[in-house]
């Protein structure tokens, strides 16, 4: 199975080839990026004696969700060399800004078994933790063959993946074979686990990670904002959050209602991926919306102020700065989920207690959105007609828009605890003898 499964994927990348091209054009990808997604990783990561910590976090979401995670283990065993592999970008640079002090960060390599084994050659890992979902077949089964304990944390498995894999599901048996632990999410990503085959006795809950965030410090810009829509008279503000390809053009009809009853009201809009910033701004453009980018705005509240005067739109097309905007929100609309893409994490707008609204995909953090729900911390609609109305009404309705901010901060803080819980679970890998590498 396990050769059938690469030829596919080879036949996958082939096919899937131009369209990552297309998306990652414009991006500063080097040659040695290239090279590290064959497993040619660079001769600085190269470790004589295996005892290694390899984490592997796809994207954003999942490197901000082990951050936390991460420090504790840098606390706890400090000799203890620390690698972090992402998929995307974006995923990198946010490892690069909130955890410099790691050995070393690369790209993951692609899922051929001579790719993978390079990379376990040099980073020569005693221990391969793995954020979410990201069962790679060959990773799992070439770090099992060196010897190294695999954890799987923060793990769930979404509608979508959990019929994919159910196609497969003797495969998936042997896949999640290799894997020591499973910390799931939640009961029901338990209970998903067990149905693809997972040992019961391996699988525990641990809780989301994510609850545990620590924001990032507000930094000079939100705090400069603040004064400049002072200045500027700008109220309310609503913030549309990690927006998804052909979601804002569902979503600026009802920005456009709201307008009219809240003309000096401002929509920081603000695109999922930096590689639609150019094409939000030209949708923005095409249909004559004032906006002004974040990345062309002066320097000081005043000069802000000026340019914000007449604008209806700021777009932030900047990475790294969505998490203290949320402190400036009157109301949250969180992005992905008017259209079919799973939606996206609730939990910072969350931190600052600011009522969020969401739309009806939120396949990709269903337990999330349905605490929230049923906590009376969120509000969702059913669609893009709905979301002018239930945001007006939170703008008008002061007491209730508080109320609704402060019962999500509530769900946070009473969440919280599943770094000390992956913890426990890794602690055996961590405290365990280093292995020797083997070839198999």
């Amino acid at each position: 199975m396990f050769l059938v499964y690469s030829l596919l994927f080879t036949c996958g990348v082939f096919l899937a080839a131009p369209y990552y091209l297309w998306r990652l054009r414009g991006s500063k990808q080097s040659a040695s990026d290239w090279g590290e997604r064959f497993g040619f990783l660079p001769e600085t990561l190269q470790q004589s004696e295996p005892g290694a910590v390899w984490i592997h976090a796809v994207s954003v979401g999942e490197t901000l969700a082990v951050v936390g995670l991460v420090r504790e283990l840098q606390e706890r065993y400090p000799r203890r060399k620390i690698f972090l592999s992402h998929v995307t970008p974006a995923g990198r640079e946010a490892g690069q800004r909130r955890l410099p002090g790691v050995a070393g960060q690369f790209f993951l390599p692609l899922d051929w078994k001579w790719s993978v084994s390079r990379a376990l050659e040099r980073i020569r890992p005693s221990l391969l933790v793995i954020v979410e979902t990201e069962l790679w077949p060959n990773l799992l089964r070439a770090a099992r063959q060196c010897g190294a304990r695999i954890v799987l944390v923060n793990a769930r498995l979404s509608d979508r993946s959990l019929r994919r894999y159910q196609w497969v599901r003797g495969f998936m048996r042997q896949v999640l074979g290799n894997l020591d632990r499973v910390c799931a999410q939640s009961v029901t990503d338990q209970e998903r686990f067990y149905s693809l085959g997972a040992a019961k006795e391996r699988v525990v809950v641990t809780g989301n990670l994510k609850f545990d965030f620590s924001p990032p410090r507000l930094g000079e810009f939100p705090l400069t904002l603040r004064k400049a829509l002072g200045i500027a008279g700008r109220q309310p503000v609503v913030v549309a959050a990690s927006t998804m390809p052909g979601e804002e053009g569902l979503l600026l009809p009802a920005w456009a209602e709201i307008r009219r009853r809240f003309p000096r009201s401002l929509l920081i809009l603000a695109p999922r991926h930096p590689a639609r910033f150019a094409e939000v701004a030209t949708l923005l453009g095409s249909q004559g919306l004032e906006f002004v980018s974040r990345t062309t705005l002066q320097i000081g509240e005043h000069g802000i102020a000026s340019q914000l005067a007449s604008a209806e739109i700021l777009l932030l097309d900047t990475i790294g700065e969505l998490s203290g905007i949320f402190g400036l929100a009157n109301v949250v609309f969180m992005g992905g989920s008017l259209v079919p893409t799973g939606g996206h994490n609730l939990l910072e707008p969350a931190f600052w207690a600011k009522p969020i609204v969401f739309g009806p995909h939120m396949e990709n953090f269903r337990d999330i959105a349905r605490l929230f729900l049923e906590s009376g911390a969120a509000l969702q609609v059913a669609n893009s007609g709905k979301l002018a109305t239930v945001i007006f009404e939170l703008l008008n309705d002061a007491s209730r828009a508080k109320q609704l901010g402060e019962a999500a901060r509530a769900v946070l803080d009473r969440q919280r605890g599943a770094t000390d819980r992956v913890l426990e679970q890794l602690k055996e890998g961590m405290n365990a003898p280093v292995p020797t590498l083997t070839q198999g």
